[in-house]
This record gives C-alpha cells, structure tokens and sequence, in this order.
C-alpha cells in the first residue's frame, strides 16, 4: 500500500533566523547581514559515533581581497555527526553579522592533529579509531556552493555531511577491519541548503518488512522513475546515486517505524526502502521495495509510507 501526501511543515526548521530591520545611514555606512550555518548528517552503518572538532569556518565575498574567518564559541566545537540525523541540525554559527552581499564560497575548518583526540570514530565493534582529515587543519572542508547575504537581513543555511561517503579506511586496508593502526579517513560529501527553501520526506516502513537480518535504510534520489542503485565512491560507467539516505528508527512494540529525510530541496523525487547493506567502496546490488514518487515543497512535509505488497 503506498502514500503520497503533503502536509503543513510545522516546526521543522528550528534554527532559521527572522529577518533583521536595518537602521537608516546614507551610502557610506557599512551594510551587513546576519548569517546562521548548521549542520547535520546523513547516517552510516557501522559506527556508534563519529566526531569532528570545528573551531572556525571562513567565507570569500565576491569582489573581497580575502576571507572572513568567523572563530566559535566556545573556541571548539567537538560534535558527534550521529547525533544529527531525522531533520536534527547543530549550530555552529547563530546570527552572526557579516558583510552583505554574495559570497563564492564557505570553509569549515576542522581540528586533526595526530595523537590529539579531537576528530575520531567509534566503531560498532567498540574501537575507537582516530578520523585523520586530509588537509583538514590546513585549508578545512571547502563548499565551491555559493550564497546571497542580504543587506540588513539574515540567511540561515545547513550543510549536510554524507557519512556513507565520507568515511573511508586507508588505502590497503579492508573497509570493515577494525584495525585502528592507521585510523580513518574523512574525505566529506557536503552539500548545502538555505533553510527557507527545502521540505522534508517522511514516512513509515511496516515492522513486517524489518527482520531480523534488515539494515532498514529510505534512499532518496532527485528526480521521477529512476531506478534506485546502490552508493558507489567511482563507477567506470555512469551512475546514480542517491541525493541522502535516511535511517529508520526501531522503536520496540510498534506496528510501523518512522523516517525523515530532511533539508531536501523542491523538486522530484524518488524514494525507495531496502534492507541491504551498502558499502560504499564496493559495487553492491541491492535489493529494493518497487520505489514511490515524491514531490518536495518549500516548508512542506511529503509522505511516503512503506508496507507489504498484498495479492490481488
């Protein structure tokens, strides 16, 4: 049985800003706006938490000779991905006032330093394994996405890591070793969205479908009728893969276990459940539900809900 609706997004952007109202001054005054920037994340299957320590994040203005570095505070922000998932975001930056205008590019900079437990991952297996940034300390996480600060107004914008992506062992090493000699490496799939423009896919998958073995995940993917794939890192071929991936929450004794997949742009979708594990490093072929049809909406919820096929 499937659904397909929308309905009113009710508190679902916890972290947007109200627009600020600007003083009068003639033309020589500087113009600013204020910004908010989040973060959330996409789940990954074999670990229990993954940490990545910001103490900053920078921002080039077009036209600007150089970079505004915008310091946190507290000075480090040591935050668990994993605990940003269904919609939840954490702000590294509220209302910050910068320099109105269009900005070219966003950099997160992230703390790595070897031997100093500030980035690392604990595995489901109970290691926990130092999580190495390449040039992480260096030049950060950069997003090449641009956007507009308006003058006397705000923006709030979210970046979403995709940890299947991200997380990687090094080179030599089998995906799911539990050797930490050499730690993990992140090399992030970011993408970022203003706040005021996305919706949300929600839904429900039928107990039925989740046995024992089932790794429950909700793929989403941009546009109508395409055939649900698995992730793969590079593919000799071309390829689809899924805009985000969403978890589903196992809640003991219910007839039927949500999911939310959130900050997703206006456009179509197609969404379909699995219960296969999908290494990212691998070509892996997984076994899909038939997928559904969505329609995202600025600040609407769409719903898709999962259930047993029945006979006619």
């Amino acid at each position: 049985m499937r659904y397909a609706k929308r309905t009113a997004l009710a508190g679902f952007l916890l972290i947007g800003l109200a627009a600020c109202s600007g003083g009068g001054g003639g033309d020589d005054r500087v113009q600013n706006g204020r910004l908010s920037l989040a973060i959330t994340d996409a789940p990954v299957d074999d670990a229990t938490s993954v940490v990545v320590q910001f103490s900053g994040v920078a921002f080039k203005r077009a036209g600007a000779p150089a970079e505004v570095v915008q310091n946190l505070t507290p000075a480090t922000r040591q935050i668990d991905l994993l605990q940003y998932q269904q919609g939840k975001a954490a702000l590294l930056l509220d209302g910050v006032t910068l320099p109105a205008g269009d900005y070219e590019w966003i950099r997160l900079i992230v703390d790595n330093q070897p031997g100093v437990r500030d980035s690392y991952i604990m595995r489901t297996t109970g290691e926990e394994c130092e999580l190495r940034v390449p040039s992480g300390a260096e030049s950060g996480l950069k997003l090449n996405r641009g956007f507009t600060l308006p003058a006397d107004g705000s923006v709030a914008l979210t970046i979403d890591f995709d940890l299947r992506k991200s997380v990687h062992a090094p080179p030599g090493q089998p995906s799911r070793s539990t050797d930490c000699t050499q730690g993990y490496l992140l090399r992030p799939t970011l993408r970022i969205v203003d706040n005021a423009n996305v919706g949300a896919i929600v839904g429900t998958v039928d107990s039925a479908l989740v046995t024992a073995a089932c790794l429950p995940k909700v793929y989403v993917f941009s546009g109508a009728a395409v055939l649900p794939d698995d992730i793969e890192e590079q593919t000799a071929a071309p390829d689809v893969d899924p805009l985000l991936v969403a978890s589903v929450a196992i809640q003991n004794g219910a007839i039927a276990y949500p999911y939310r997949a959130a900050f997703v742009p206006p456009g179509a979708y197609t969404v379909a459940f699995t219960c296969s594990d999908d290494d990212a490093t691998t070509d892996d072929v997984l076994t899909f539900l038939p997928p559904q049809s969505a329609t995202v909406q600025a600040n609407l919820l769409s719903t898709v809900d999962f259930a047993p096929s029945v006979a006619p």
